[in-house]
């Protein structure tokens, strides 16, 4: 035993990453200025060309079309709880094919399970509202009688959405027929320009007294509309606006347009998804239709006007999109389920392998644990949504990619000579990689996005991904550093976790790519950190300043280029740049910050968190060394990941979905080299170094 110890000792003394972690820096004989080898330079530039050629492909993607409202008058009818056309809709639409356009509505408002009241109050402030349970409105005296206590609950926990928006904004009246459309009609002070009671404006004639005129008729909503279709002097907006009385149902539901030049299917820059619109995307089309000529458009809105895709609808064809769409939502869950009992057998048959002592299946199963998040997104490449049985289709689609991606990390660690594990990381990056270069189209049918229902990420990579993304970018960066090291070319190892570490934050942050915010945060001082170690470089507070300064500087580049493409092309990055212009930029930031708080104080959270923290000391006290004979820089690598994960959990909304996806992924990973050190060396010997 003391031989083997003086071993080790031995080839530490000799190993870079131990002058690494000593704080030395690695010789390297004299080479030129460029750090890498014709064969990784060849290599860099075929990856670049790949990366090009895709982004070119997106560019060629189908864009929408702007689709402007050339009537003099628009009405828009407000029903409640609509996820699907009703005889009535598909009478009106059969007559109006050639001047439709069709699509569902997030109409939820900010908070998921509110009444239809906060989806009038969301349309009236153009920024998704709460009502604080005051789902009955009430109009007297040509004013919305309880105005002030909406106003306080719009404005509590950090609320930013101003009531009264729409009626402000729009050059002429808002007239409101109904109750519930009082609410989005009614001006800053809570009084009408015009109210109507639904009877009487059926009594009347349908007369219309102002530009716009928003209805909230219930029962005579279809009447209406139909009648309203037949006049070619008015625009008519049907669209869903929160779930039926007595309902917490948040399914999408139904919006058409009448009267336009070019049908197709609804879409905006809010979502950029075909069929998909917000009710804050019907605001500011209602706002661009008013507003005077020359005038800024208000800051306080946003959703983006509506735009369309342009075909030849049939009534098949919008069943099948309306069908696709809930699909999205309502079959998710089983899909989960699915891919969670999946996963829970395959845990077992591992937990199985390492009792009888069986390691070579277990590896295998570790193995697709390495390309597991990589298969949950790519089974968005798959349309399962359109089938039959689309949750089933979906975990087959998932289990599919498995199966392909495991095999294909076999065969690229048997070809280039790595650890399955890494091979696995290295397509796990590929793959979304190739996604952000496209522009995200896999990600609306990805298992690791959110649902439509939730109103949240309609496009980019959200929490999960970012996760995903980060953690395994890192731990090839790593390896690849940890390759040029043992061969003593240090500054083509800087150069390695520069290269992949930075080109994850900018596939992760551009705005026609992951569009991610808090990722740029979370993931430029993890890359740095893992610079620094490669290094060998100190840390000190100088370079915590660099790091922090970097951070800042690619977070501000990034959402300045998208803030100067115009408020009706931006993401969420370039509005949170005219925010802080507008000066209310903290009501976002304290939101977010309240929503990652949520998700750390419940009993599953803290589970959670608890959990991951035990995982991390067993990875870094047991584990880690088991795998510094493949991976020799595996110790920074995995602190470069801990802070990302530890950033991203409490920069991004999601919160604990970033440590708990960055953690189960590390975990899988370090398991991997331990039981293959296990097969390599023994099991007596690797159970040995567990109990040292």
């Amino acid at each position: 035993m003391a031989d083997r110890s003086s071993s080790t000792r031995t080839s530490a003394r000799r190993s870079p990453p131990r002058q690494l972690n000593a704080g030395r820096v690695v010789d390297e004989p004299a080479a030129s200025v460029w750090p890498l080898t014709v064969r990784w330079t060849l290599l860099l530039i075929m990856l670049g060309a790949i990366f090009v050629a895709l982004r070119g492909v997106h560019s060629l993607a189908e864009t929408p079309q702007p689709s402007a409202i050339f009537t003099e008058r628009l009405v828009v009818v407000g029903v409640a709880g609509r996820p699907e056309l009703t005889d009535a809709d598909r009478t009106i639409l059969s007559s109006n094919l050639d001047s439709a356009q069709v699509g569902s509505v997030a109409a939820r408002g900010r908070y998921v399970s509110d009444c239809a009241a906060a989806g009038w109050t969301t349309l009236g402030a153009g920024r998704r509202a709460a009502v604080g349970g005051l789902c009955d409105p009430v109009v007297a005296n040509g004013a919305v009688t309880d105005w002030a206590a909406r106003q306080a609950a719009a404005a509590a926990r950090h609320g930013d959405a101003q009531l009264g928006t729409l009626a402000a904004s729009v050059n002429g009246c808002v007239a409101a027929i109904g109750p519930g459309a009082a609410l989005a009609a009614a001006k800053p002070d809570g009084t009408l320009a015009a109210y109507a009671a639904p009877e009487e404006f059926v009594r009347n004639g349908l007369q219309l007294s102002c530009p716009i005129t928003i209805v909230d008729a219930e029962a005579l909503s279809d009447q209406i509309v139909a009648k309203l279709a037949a006049d070619e002097t008015v625009t008519v907006i049907l669209t869903g606006i929160g779930p039926a009385p007595g309902s917490d149902d948040r399914s999408l539901q139904v919006i058409y347009r009448l009267a336009t030049t070019l049908p197709g299917w609804l879409t905006s820059a809010s979502t950029r998804r075909e069929g998909i619109v917000t009710l804050t995307d019907l605001t500011r089309t209602l706002i661009d239709f008013g507003r005077p000529p020359d005038s800024p458009v208000p800051v306080t809105v946003d959703g983006s006007p509506f735009a369309v895709f342009e075909a030849q609808l049939s009534m098949a064809a919008i069943d099948s999109q309306l069908d696709e769409t809930a699909a999205l939502s309502d079959a998710a869950p089983a899909a989960y389920l699915g891919v969670g009992l999946a996963g829970t057998v395959l845990g077992l048959i591992m937990i199985a392998g390492v009792i009888l002592r069986r390691l070579r299946i277990t590896r295998l199963i570790l193995t697709m644990g390495t390309v597991w998040l990589a298969s949950m997104m790519l089974t968005g490449a798959v349309p399962w949504y359109r089938s039959e049985q689309p949750g089933v289709v979906a975990v087959c689609a998932m289990l599919g990619w498995a199966a392909i991606l495991t095999g294909a990390a076999l065969l690229l660690a048997r070809i280039v000579g790595v650890p399955a594990a890494i091979a696995g990381a290295a397509l796990t990056v590929a793959a979304l990689t190739a996604d952000a270069a496209l522009g995200g189209p896999m990600q609306p049918g990805s298992l690791v996005n959110s649902r439509p229902i939730f109103g949240l990420r309609w496009y980019g990579f959200g929490n999960v991904t970012f996760g995903a993304y980060a953690g395994a970018g890192l731990l090839l960066a790593g390896y690849v550093a940890h390759r040029f090291l043992l061969r003593g070319r240090q500054r083509a190892a800087i150069a390695a976790v520069a290269l992949i570490g930075f080109g994850i934050v900018v596939c992760q942050g551009w705005p026609t790519m992951g569009s991610d915010f808090g990722g740029v945060i979370a993931l430029t001082p993890s890359v740095l950190w893992l610079i620094f170690a490669v290094s060998g470089a100190w840390i000190t507070w100088q370079r915590l300043l660099i790091a922090v300064g970097s951070t800042v500087l690619a977070v501000g580049l990034i959402s300045l280029l998208d803030w100067a493409r115009g408020p009706d092309q931006r993401s969420h990055l370039g509005n949170f740049v005219q925010r802080i212009l507008d000066g209310d930029a903290l009501d976002v930031v304290s939101r977010k910050a309240v929503a990652a708080l949520q998700t750390l104080s419940g009993p599953l959270g803290v589970g959670i968190a608890v959990i991951g923290i035990a995982l991390w000391v067993v990875i870094f006290k047991y584990a880690a060394s088991l795998a510094e004979d493949q991976f020799s820089t595996i110790r920074p690598t995995l602190i470069a990941v801990l802070i990302c994960a530890i950033l991203g959990s409490l920069v991004n909304d999601g919160g604990i979905n970033v440590w708990l996806t960055m953690t189960s992924a590390t975990t899988v990973t370090v398991a991997w080299f331990c039981v293959d050190s296990a097969l390599r060396r023994g099991w007596p010997a690797a159970a040995s170094m567990l109990r040292r």
